[in-house]
């Protein structure tokens, strides 16, 4: 009877490593899987902001013309964050964010690689100098829409018409985290 229980508690054992080896096996091709976010995508990285390129466009439910429109928007370098991507019969479609949530699916050729912002919380000061002591230049509104010159690590050079000035890299919506563009 000992023999008989060790022959079956050895069994039950190698069943069980059986199984943590393939959760664990399909869990790491999961994890080499996931990480793809373009299905026949342009080659650009994921995410990334881009911005509306004219002043009318439809964010769609789906990646197709087949899809209701969902939302339309009329501002004119409204930044959006991409999320994937998606050729359909030749026809790049992009799934993109806006700074209030809004998910949906625009065409590629209604947005522009050119990089925006938009400004999300309180009043944004511009300064003349990348620092708090530095003069203040203007300030924008909640809602405006400012053109990104360059960054660095802690603040940004916007600018809107012949206006521009450095602020800090928070308070607006169309920068990653870490990105310098």
């Amino acid at each position: 009877m000992i023999i008989r229980i060790y022959y079956y508690s050895k069994k039950i054992l190698f069943k069980c490593f059986v199984i943590i080896f393939c959760i664990l096996q399909t869990n790491l091709s999961n994890s080499q899987t996931s990480s793809r976010v373009t299905v026949e995508g342009s080659g650009e990285p994921v995410p990334r902001f881009v911005s509306l390129k004219t002043d009318k466009a439809n964010m769609r439910k789906g990646p197709s013309r087949n899809h209701p429109i969902d939302w339309e928007y009329n501002v004119k370098g409204l930044p959006f964050k991409v999320l994937a991507e998606n050729n359909v019969g030749g026809i790049m479609w992009l799934k993109v964010i806006d700074s209030k949530g809004t998910l949906g699916w625009m065409h590629s050729r209604l947005l522009s690689s050119k990089r925006t912002v938009e400004v999300i919380d309180n009043i944004l000061i511009l300064r003349h100098h990348p620092n708090k002591e530095s003069d203040i230049r203007a300030k924008a509104e909640i809602g405006a829409i400012l053109n990104i010159r360059r960054c660095d690590e802690k603040w940004c050079r916007l600018s809107k018409d012949e206006i521009s000035g450095w602020a800090p890299r928070k308070g607006y919506f169309g920068l990653l985290e870490n990105e310098i563009p």
